[in-house]
């Protein structure tokens, strides 16, 4: 059977289209799902009144949700008069994306259910290296990283790989990995043995994605992802601007010292010299450590950590320049910034600005805590919510 509905396009000229039973089943299902997944704890009586759907209708679709199991029952409705309704709430683990953050020294994983939030992280300490030793040992890693926090296959929407570097557009290898030092490296190196999608991501877009799942206001900013290599995101009308061909929001290349210190991409003077957390680090020095003895009142780090605010006001106040926006500061770093370093910084840019604009445009990102392997997972939890949206289940 075939159901007429009319509705109106863009130029509000009436217009009359065509939906099967079975596409307007999988309508309704799926408006019964994100009804209650934004509204947890609602009960089938207002599923039915705010949806215009018969009761029997919501009846049948909380049972295929629950056969399903990602609807359950979550207690019972106080009421002062009659029997107490029933209670539903989507299962937030009922799905699970992973997010694998590759750095050169370190790996870290994340565990997100399907509102986003963590379930579980970890990090290991490893040297990436482009052999078939090193690519196992991911592997093993996220497996058993899986088996210790009880995820199962089936749970499982999908693995993104967020890597200091450029992939393709498809995501299925990387295209451009100076920092990485990695050539030709094809997805197929880290999703082998694993039954769920795997991509590859770029890891300051992963942030800024981030930052856009915890903060939907974000209409036109740019963001900074402060880690220990420089990146960055153009983000317009509340979507990522990759440009022709990905390269958008690739501020580290952006030259800040003419002359300057010598990047890993070849150039001189890039801001990744001067704004990365390297620029701060000495050998195998941690965060934490070079911030432990900045607190401590160490000469040294107090010194690199001036000349750091310096030069990241002078990167802040260039792209300003280019995009009058909102800038939003993420990455590894943020979780450092005290208020006086932001009035450091809101005080330098004042002095630099040409047309004495108010600094409050600068902001800390909502996401200040593994931003992008946060990031790399959610694309699996977008797009399964999606699937369900247009598709059904």
């Amino acid at each position: 059977m075939i159901k007429k509905v009319i509705t109106y396009c863009k130029k509000g000229q009436l217009t009359m289209e065509l939906f099967s039973l079975t596409d307007l089943k999988k309508k309704n299902l799926s408006d019964v799902f994100h009804f209650i997944y934004r509204n947890p704890g609602c009960s089938k009586q207002s599923i039915a009144t705010t949806l215009s759907m018969s009761l029997p209708t919501v009846t049948q679709h909380l049972s295929t949700l629950t056969e399903k199991h990602l609807v359950e029952k979550c207690g019972q409705i106080s009421s002062s008069v009659g029997r107490k309704a029933a209670a539903y709430a989507v299962i937030p683990t009922a799905k699970i994306a992973l997010g694998v953050e590759i750095l050169s020294h370190k790996i870290y994983i994340v565990a997100l259910n399907l509102y986003g939030k963590k379930e579980a992280k970890e990090h290991l300490r490893l040297g990436f290296s482009q052999t078939e030793e090193y690519f196992e040992q991911v592997r093993s890693f996220v497996r058993e990283f899986m088996d210790r926090h009880h995820i199962q296959d089936e749970q499982l929407l999908g693995i993104g790989f967020a890597i200091q570097g450029l992939p393709s557009r498809d995501g299925m290898e990387i295209s451009y990995g100076k920092i990485l030092n990695c050539h030709d490296v094809s997805i197929r190196v880290f999703s082998d043995g694993f039954k769920s999608p795997c991509r590859f991501f770029h890891d300051a877009e992963c942030a800024a994605y981030s930052e856009l799942w915890e903060n939907s206001d974000v209409r036109d900013a740019i963001y900074i992802s402060l880690s220990y290599h420089l990146g960055g995101a153009i983000i317009i009308n509340g979507e990522l601007q990759n440009g022709l061909t990905g390269k958008s929001g690739t501020f580290e290349h952006m030259t800040l010292i003419p002359g300057g210190l010598t990047c890993y991409c070849g150039q001189q003077g890039c801001a990744e010299c001067y704004c990365s957390a390297w620029s701060l680090l000495d050998g195998d020095m941690e965060l934490e450590n070079f911030f432990e003895q900045k607190k401590q009142g160490d000469p040294v780090s107090l010194e690199k950590w001036e000349h750091y605010l310096k030069y990241l006001s002078m990167l802040i106040n260039n792209l300003h320049l280019v995009i009058e926006s909102t800038v939003i500061l993420g990455g590894h770093i943020t979780p450092y910034f005290s208020d006086e370093d932001m009035a450091s910084i809101r005080n330098t840019l004042s002095g630099m600005s040409t047309f004495h604009d108010p600094t409050d445009y600068i902001v800390l990102g909502r996401c200040r805590s593994d931003a992008v392997p946060i990031g790399a997972a959610l694309h699996y939890i977008r797009e399964f919510l999606d699937r369900i949206a247009y598709e059904g289940l």
